[in-house]
């Protein structure tokens, strides 16, 4: 079972020290998804900022792809969290893109100092997955913490 607390504790330390992707690899320890990761929004384009494959520890980065074929979409249309445990049994995804071949995922809004949403992180996977509310919630509260130093990562991807 994941300690909010203690894990919250940890992340924080991890990011002290500015190690985004560190933060990343911590919070895929806590949850069974195969996948965790950053993504940054660039009008239709979904750019990732931060990766990690339990399978592929080495691989950092994911290609760009169209916004429209990701379950990151929700979270920005929703501004908020949006979680699926498999996705063949959410009739609302049916005809998406990757309703059947990522069939968990649980996404975060990351938001500027403004309070604009510029991106995401989230755990997926491509088997049905439960993701607990401990889970959620810690990643709800990284959320903030990630976003001073996604943001930075961004500005410089851009440039």
């Amino acid at each position: 079972m994941v300690n909010f607390a203690n894990s919250l504790c940890e992340l924080r330390s991890i990011l002290a020290r500015q190690d985004v992707r560190a933060a990343i690899i911590f919070l895929n320890g806590l949850t069974e998804h195969r996948f965790t990761s950053l993504y940054r929004f660039d009008d239709q384009t979904l750019h990732n900022i931060c990766f990690f494959d339990q399978d592929n520890p080495t691989e950092e980065l994911m290609p760009d792809i169209p916004v429209m074929a990701s379950y990151c979409v929700f979270v920005r249309s929703r501004r908020g969290t949006f979680t699926i445990p498999d996705s063949l049994q959410d009739e609302g995804l049916r005809g998406h893109p990757k309703w059947q071949e990522v069939r968990a995922y649980c996404g975060v809004p990351l938001l500027d100092e403004n309070g604009k949403m510029f991106g995401t992180i989230c755990h997926f996977d491509f088997r049905p997955l439960p993701i607990s509310n401990v889970n959620v919630e810690l990643m709800e509260a990284v959320a903030p913490l990630i976003r001073r130093i996604a943001d930075g990562m961004t500005k410089s991807v851009k440039k």
